[in-house]
């Protein structure tokens, strides 16, 4: 058997990385290309089964539908799947019933976290067979055994399907534990050519790795929660190396991005992790996203041994009121952050804070206590961007009890307000992300350090300009 998978093109003149955001997706600057991850451990159970596959990253390759369309022709696959996200997501369903009309007898199903917690948006706009609901590599080794076996691969639990006109739900599918992801075979990467995929603060082509999965901090607009659920559930350290090695000794990448939530929340994991890769001296730099309050200075001297060099923490809000309601109280206070932070910085460690304009009941004055406190922890960089109510999260919950339409997806960019707000208009919140930006990065001190490295302050402007762009949009 033959299957296909594909990372749809994205939208004219963005770029969007679909994995982000819980696979939910964002758009991101020019210089950032991340590989399709979810598709990746998707090949492999595909491969570890026997069969062939091939990988379409049309996010990274410049393929456009044609192009996607042609390689079906050239090379019919029975099973076709498609990766989605929130801004994409009707342009992932046009490209999904187009692949229909060429190969009708192709079994075609989407991943991805919109269509997981929108199946009934996904079915009723489209032509495909099946959404898979949450994580995707057990649903899809079944429904490989079944097509093996002459049986029916629509039957199996974690899909929602199209029988005829009537759209059907299918018994949940339970996440996978820490050894059932151990058990998981590494993302077949030998797919895909390593040189496209890039970030801008790492010098030559880099992977990602996904060593755990779930965040217990469960803030209310995460879309990694509803993707992976609240519990943290990680692989062991041995196992992650093993991935590791084989990046840097099979793939001859040693930049690696980790997609976890929350990466640091087993300690004993990640100095266990950190100790193994300071002895095999692989060469390896390496980037995470964790929660300020994971962190001492401990843990950061390990971390930076053993190859770490950028940690992106999740702040939000420098109001503590709208902390506490909406992102758990992710920081135990400006003090220790601030604390934490310079320990980075002392240990060589870049750090990158991520903020959040536009709450229910934020005010301009709140936004700008969150403006204030980016410029006090001072990381080396930060993101701001629009509160976003990822599908089934109690954000989007709560906001949806209140109005009577559904949320425009495609505004769902991580960038562009998307009318959450209630004391702040769109344009103003919008205003606000510029406001916030420039106070940070416009300050004297921080220039004469941007001036010291041309080329990064170079790409930090398009994605800025972009950002300004894309917020105005609101």
């Amino acid at each position: 058997m033959h299957v296909l998978l594909v990372n749809p093109p994205p939208p004219p003149r963005q770029r969007v990385s679909r994995g982000l955001m819980g696979g939910f997706g964002m758009v991101v600057g020019e210089g950032l290309c991340y590989p399709p991850l979810d598709l990746l451990y998707v090949a492999a159970i595909v491969e570890e089964a026997g069969h062939e596959v091939t990988v379409i990253d049309a996010e990274s390759d410049g393929s456009d539908p044609e192009a996607v369309l042609e390689a079906l022709r050239r090379r019919p696959s029975p099973l076709v799947g498609l990766t989605t996200s929130s801004a994409t997501i009707a342009l992932d369903l046009a490209l999904a019933d187009r692949v229909k009309q060429v190969s009708p007898d192709s079994l075609v199903f989407i991943t991805g976290s919109q269509g997981s917690k929108v199946p009934d948006l996904a079915m009723g706009g489209s032509r495909v067979d099946a959404v898979i609901r949450g994580e995707p590599e057990v649903t899809v080794r079944e429904m490989i055994a079944a097509l093996d076996a002459g049986e029916d691969p629509l039957a199996v639990a974690g899909l929602s399907v199209r029988r005829g006109d009537v759209v059907e739900h299918n018994a949940d599918r339970p996440l996978l534990k820490g050894d059932a992801l151990d058990a998981l075979p590494f993302p077949s990467r030998g797919l895909l050519p390593v040189e496209p995929y890039r970030i801008p603060t790492m010098e030559g082509p880099m992977q990602t790795v996904q060593s755990s999965r779930g965040c217990p901090i469960n803030c209310t607009y995460c879309g990694y929660v509803v993707a992976q659920g609240i519990p943290w559930r990680g692989r062991s350290a041995e196992n992650v190396f093993a991935e590791l090695e084989e990046i840097v000794r099979t793939h001859g990448v040693t930049n690696v991005v980790f997609r976890d939530p929350l990466f640091a929340y087993d300690r004993d994991r990640v100095l266990e992790l950190s100790a193994l890769l300071e002895r095999a001296g692989l060469g390896l730099k390496w980037q995470c996203e964790t929660a300020i309050k994971t962190m001492d200075d401990e843990l950061i001297a390990a971390m930076a041994r053993g190859g770490c060099v950028s940690v992106s923490f999740g702040i939000e809000s420098g109001n503590e009121s709208l902390q506490k309601k909406y992102s758990r109280g992710k920081i135990k206070s400006h003090e220790h952050a601030k604390v934490v932070i310079d320990s980075c910085r002392r240990h060589g460690i870049a750090t990158r804070g991520f903020f959040m304009i536009g709450f229910p009941e934020e005010t301009p004055d709140m936004a700008r206590e969150t403006m204030r406190l980016a410029v006090y922890l001072d990381p080396d960089t930060v993101q701001f961007t629009a509160v976003t109510p990822y599908p089934d999260t109690k954000l989007y919950k709560e906001s949806r009890a209140e109005q009577d339409d559904e949320f425009d997806f495609g505004k769902f960019t991580g960038t562009t307000p998307v009318g959450v707000a209630k004391s702040m208009t769109g344009d103003e919140v919008s205003a606000a992300i510029r406001r916030a930006y420039r106070g940070f990065y416009m300050r004297p001190s921080r220039i004469l350090g941007e001036l010291k490295r041309p080329q990064l302050l170079l790409q930090r402007f398009r994605r800025y300009v972009g950002l300004l762009q894309t917020a105005g949009e609101g």
